[in-house]
């Protein structure tokens, strides 16, 4: 079994610990040890969120303790200890996933981390990598639905997103555009994203406009081929949008076709599994040598 820690949150009733909560409490691999939080008052986790009654007696403690952990989950880079951080890559057990807020940390990863898109970087996450910080959850939608252009240097000019999510899942392009840009360096276009306001379910719409410089049949190829191997990334048909619930969720569904003059490029995923705790498990998951599935099959 992973001994695991979780260490942050702004709040004790955060929404990316609850949903962190309720995958690794589920996970058949993750002996959940301790939850802190600077914030902690040491009140039982079932009265903070009463669906987890029945199933942990762990309490919200102010101290984290670390001894025994495998690994660590760290909500927002704020909450980032200092001991833990300079570890990192020194050969240290420990193993540090960092989610939430980390602007900082994915502008500039550090030392010993991975970048956490796992669909591009797990070569990196299986092979020795000891730290990874996940990727905000818009840029990760971003990533996921370019990612096979990128992939065979296929991505041309400049790219227009329609970006439907939660007001806190907003993005301006930049990290993505970077994420690209380290898969394909001689990328010079831009990416542009327009916030259109919110859709149900806590969940992340995208609609990409690009250039289509082949026929759409041998994009969908391409797409097919990048992620024939992966577990979370599927194609599916239609034109128009997605509109499913993804509650729960840590796939990201893509639809892909033609105006008949631009290629169109349609994403969805669930915010707070896709986008945070779910990313985060898969990265766990990864860095341990686990499937890349388990405890996340929904």
């Amino acid at each position: 079994m992973i001994k695991v820690g979780i260490y942050g949150a702004k709040t004790p009733g955060s929404p990316v610990l609850k949903q962190l909560l309720r995958l690794l409490l589920r996970h058949p691999d993750v002996d959940l040890r301790v939850v802190a939080s600077p914030g902690g008052t040491g009140e039982r986790l079932a009265s903070i969120y009463p669906v987890y009654t029945g199933e942990t007696e762990l309490c919200l403690e102010r101290r984290l303790d670390i001894e025994g952990l495998d690994i660590l989950f760290v909500i927002d880079e704020s909450n980032l200890p200092a001991g833990v951080a300079e570890s990192v890559g020194a050969g240290a057990d420990l193993r540090v996933v960092v989610l939430g807020e980390a602007p900082a940390m994915r502008a500039s990863v550090p030392q010993g981390f991975v970048y956490g898109f796992a669909e591009y970087n797990r070569k990196a996450l299986v092979r020795g990598a000891t730290a990874a910080v996940s990727p905000s959850p818009t840029a990760l939608l971003v990533e996921t639905a370019l990612f096979p252009l990128a992939k065979q240097w296929r991505l041309k000019g400049d790219v227009h997103g329609i970006l439907k999510a939660p007001c806190d899942g907003t993005s301006d392009g930049t990290e993505a555009l970077g994420a690209l840009r380290a898969i394909m360096p001689d990328y010079e276009g831009t990416l542009t994203l327009k916030y259109a306001g919110e859709v149900p379910y806590e969940r992340m719409d995208l609609e990409l406009t690009l250039p289509l410089d082949m026929p759409v049949e041998d994009v969908v190829a391409l797409y097919n081929d990048a992620y024939e191997d992966h577990n979370f990334v599927y194609l599916i048909d239609g034109a128009g949008g997605i509109d499913e619930d993804m509650r729960g969720s840590n796939k990201c569904l893509l639809q892909i076709y033609s105006d008949g003059k631009h290629l169109k490029i349609n994403a969805t995923a669930d915010m707070m599994t896709r986008g945070n705790a779910g990313n985060a498990v898969h990265l766990m998951n990864l860095l341990f040598g686990l499937h890349e599935r388990t405890g996340l099959s929904i």
